[in-house]
């Protein structure tokens, strides 16, 4: 087996069916923005509360954030088209790819009267992150041999994969607990009913190996290391039986249910008014909105395949040679544990479950209304977890600051967010809208020739009905 063909069924191990569900609450665009209706909840479930909305019914959202610093944008369309190319950025150095998706269907917010407000929504969630310590590769290797050569003077490999998907229904709450005559403190909480559809997990730890040269002929001997992989059982009937509707079924009833929470806080200062149903009005929404959210509290919870387990190499040395073949012909990951197995002098079964914790952040918004239709939102995220040192199996955001100026009205709006990520990347994307349509990209250098595959987008379509009253200058008024 070729080592690309090796290293893409390990990525095919972390990145099982990562395009089935989708995870994160990366709408930029409408963080703190009075028209987000629904999913202003995703990131506040106290912003529902102070929505302009009476109705918002979501049809659909959707939204992927990558963030690598080894793949290159140009091998999608390498990919797609069948063309040669470079796909891996060469060199020695530490290796990352992290994705988070989210997926939004059938969503929906009531605002009962000025003080209360409810909301629903079917979400899917999902979280793919690698890492690795600095090695060498060229894109160009052929074999496990030739990776071996590159890297005859990189003293152990290391590497930690977690992937994780779930979906979930979310019933928020959001109400005024204090109010003047101009300012509102608005509190709210989301209870997430998750059922953890898959989940899984690698780690390679101080893997050593040494340089035989007998002659004209060099080979390579691994000498030492310890790895284990981990996924859900539930994934077995898809990989056994296929995706039937019987093994769909069996798939999902396999999945172990959990709860989750998101709670919020939304402190809004408007300008001097003596009428409170003023508020409602286009053009004096308020002077600033301050927004404090801890979201994602929870974890999901696998129990663990049969054909996992925990190798080690202490004694015997492995060859270049045997590795190599104890991947030929591995079709799935009972054939992976059998041949693992075969070569590894020491082989440990896994606790029968484990557990991968939800990405818990705090955020904290700061909103100001610069003239009638022109804001600048602030955003900066506190995270609680970290997928690459954690002991734990954890996953884990990427944003950390973001600066939104926008330009919006009810049906119109543009909007450009300049983000500076988790790991230093500096992103300035572009969304606009159009009636009932969000669409935005998160980074427009990936457009460019020779730019790494960091970036994404993201799109939402929601629509405002029963409107019980509505006038040129308000939208969707209370009596």
């Amino acid at each position: 087996m070729h080592l690309k063909q090796i290293l893409l069924f390990l990525f095919y191990l972390i990145l099982i069916h990562a395009n089935q569900v989708g995870s994160a609450q990366q709408y930029h665009a409408i963080h703190g923005s009075p028209y987000a209706g629904v999913s202003g909840a995703f990131n506040n479930p106290a912003s529902i509360g102070n929505s302009l909305h009476r109705w918002d019914f979501q049809l659909f959202s959707g939204q992927t954030s990558i963030y690598t610093n080894t793949i290159w944008a140009q091998s999608l369309k390498n990919a797609i088209t069948n063309r040669p190319g470079d796909y891996i950025k060469d060199g020695f150095q530490s290796r990352n790819f992290t994705t988070n998706s989210d997926l939004s269907l059938f969503s929906a917010m009531y605002r009962i009267n000025k003080k209360h407000a409810v909301a629903i929504a079917f979400r899917g969630k999902m979280y793919n992150h690698i890492y690795t310590n600095e090695f060498n590769i060229q894109d160009t290797s052929t074999s496990l041999r030739s990776f071996f050569k590159l890297n005859r003077t990189t003293p152990f490999l290391e590497s930690k994969s977690i992937h994780v998907g779930w979906g979930e229904l979310n019933l928020t709450y959001a109400g005024a607990l204090l109010e003047t005559d101009n300012s509102r403190l608005t509190v709210g909480a989301t209870m997430q009913f998750s059922k953890s559809l898959i989940g899984g997990f690698s780690k390679m730890n101080k893997a050593r190996f040494r340089e035989n040269i007998n002659g004209s002929d060099t080979s390579y001997t691994s000498t030492s290391g310890v790895g284990e992989y981990g996924y859900s059982a539930n994934y077995d009937v898809l990989q056994q039986f296929g995706a039937t509707s019987a093994s769909i079924k069996s798939f999902l009833n396999e999945a172990k249910s959990a709860i989750g929470l998101t709670v919020g806080l939304e402190y809004v200062k408007y300008e001097d008014e003596t009428y409170l149903d003023r508020r409602n009005y286009s053009g004096r929404v308020y002077n600033y909105k301050i927004g404090f959210s801890i979201v994602d509290i929870g974890s999901q919870k696998f129990n663990n395949s049969q054909y996992t387990g925990r190798f080690s190499e202490n004694n015997n040395g492995i060859s270049d040679a045997a590795i190599a073949r104890a991947f030929n012909g591995v079709n799935n990951t009972r054939d992976l544990r059998d041949s693992l197995a075969v070569i590894y002098d020491s082989v440990q079964v896994l606790p029968p479950t484990f557990t991968i914790e939800n990405p818990t952040r705090a955020i904290v918004n700061f909103d100001k209304q610069i003239s009638a239709n022109f804001f600048v939102n602030t955003q900066m995220v506190i995270h609680f977890s970290n997928a690459k040192n954690a002991l734990k199996q954890k996953s884990n955001d990427y944003s950390f600051v973001t600066i939104t100026p926008r330009w919006e009205t009810l049906n119109w709006g543009v909007y450009m967010p300049i983000q500076y990520t988790r790991d230093g990347q500096v992103w300035t994307g572009l969304a606009v809208k159009a009636g009932p349509v969000i669409a935005g990209i998160h980074r427009l250098g990936i457009l460019k020739q020779g730019s790494l595959l960091n970036g994404g987008g993201y799109i939402l379509l929601n629509i405002h009905p029963f409107r019980k009253k509505e006038m040129k200058s308000r939208i969707d008024c209370f009596k």
